[in-house]
């Protein structure tokens, strides 16, 4: 990989609603993820239409757009994963450099969920 190519990956687009920074990789990760999240559930009662929207219209893939792009895509579904994420409903566990790993670490080292942050804070 490109030292550009190795930068821009690992820079910083944006915190999330939940304070986290998220590099060009993991928002393209989560969004990857959420898709595939849709088409599962989609598959599960027989609707192909976001599916064959994909292969019939194309995608050149979240890795390849600009972090304004994955920005402005993960505006629209932020809430939808974080739903499916405390719901354990995402397909498959955040790859290992997603920050929601290090959302808080006990005395333990066990992380803790982020309801478990809202509860033990407080806030709402």
């Amino acid at each position: 990989m490109s030292d550009f190519r190795e930068q821009e990956v690992n820079a910083v687009i944006g915190q999330d609603s939940r304070g986290l920074d998220l590099t060009h990789y993991v928002l393209a990760e989560r969004i990857i993820q959420d898709d595939i999240r849709l088409m599962l559930k989609a598959h599960a009662v027989g609707d192909y239409d976001f599916i064959s929207t994909r292969f019939g219209e194309g995608h050149r893939g979240y890795h390849n757009m600009t972090g304004g792009e994955l920005w402005s895509e993960w505006g629209d579904i932020e809430e939808a994963w974080y739903g499916a994420y405390e719901d354990d409903e995402l397909p498959y566990a955040p790859v290992e450099e997603d920050p929601i790993h290090r959302l808080e670490e006990d005395e333990n080292g066990e992380v803790a969920t982020y309801g478990q942050r809202l509860a033990e804070t407080g806030a709402e």
